[in-house]
């Protein structure tokens, strides 16, 4: 039997989609998990990634500042391309405390970034603080603590922002970064001062010098300090030492 060109270019066509498909399922497979939710998202790096379950999440409607997007996706957050935030309270940790494992488990090792953001929303912390913070260190993620839902939103909107930022934040890759780091370390020996607040004020005043001379509407205008940072900051700054 003789085939001529057209059934053998049929031929190859047919075999470089099915080898397409297949290479397309292959690649869902390894973005996915069994229930089908996604690790990634190609929307991340020009929105916010919210996971279907945090839809009724109170602190989304504190979000403002940054465009945002809800997706079956496996974090909570996706904060840019390649970083991941899980979203946990301490009242519901006490409830059920085996939760929060299982959720740093499922996020594997795909991320640049994981970070845990934490809603302090009782008293008596110590314990499942104690138990929050040996999860973060012992699964590698960065912990951070929050007081109110709207400082949560703050976290996510400028992680959402500097997100180019992150690793050099978090992870401290970027060689350059020593001095900026020398200032974040000092800044965050201040009580209720955070990473995030720390980016804001180096952003804004470039070095220390300038953050310890700053006056009280310069800090007013930085995005996320509210008058107890601004009071605490002006407090460290200014007030006699004995």
């Amino acid at each position: 039997m003789v085939c001529d060109k057209e059934d053998k270019c049929n031929k190859i066509n047919k075999n470089d989609n099915v080898n397409s498909l297949e290479s397309i399922n292959e690649e869902k497979k390894k973005n996915t998990n069994e229930g089908g939710e996604s690790f990634f998202d190609i929307n991340a790096e020009q929105y916010l990634i919210i996971s279907l379950r945090q839809k009724l999440n109170p602190v989304i409607k504190k979000i403002k500042r940054v465009r945002y997007k809800f997706n079956n996706i496996i974090p909570d957050f996706l904060v840019g391309k390649n970083n991941a935030c899980l979203f946990i309270s301490m009242k519901y940790h006490r409830l059920r405390s085996n939760y929060l494992k299982a959720r740093i488990e499922t996020l594997s090792n795909k991320y640049n970034n994981r970070i845990l953001l934490c809603l302090v929303d009782m008293e008596n912390i110590e314990n499942s603080l104690g138990e929050i913070n040996q999860l973060s260190f012992s699964f590698n993620m960065t912990l951070i603590l929050c007081w109110s839902n709207e400082e949560c939103a703050r976290v996510i909107e400028d992680f959402r922002i500097y997100e180019k930022k992150i690793s050099y934040i978090i992870k401290k890759k970027i060689s350059s970064s020593n001095q900026e780091e020398k200032i974040h370390e000092l800044l965050k020996k201040i009580r209720c001062i955070h990473t995030t607040d720390c980016i804001t004020l180096t952003t804004k005043f470039k070095n220390f010098k300038n953050i310890i001379q700053a006056k009280k509407e310069d800090l007013i205008s930085c995005s996320g300090l509210g008058i107890k940072k601004i009071q605490a900051l002006m407090a460290t700054f200014n007030d006699p030492f004995f």
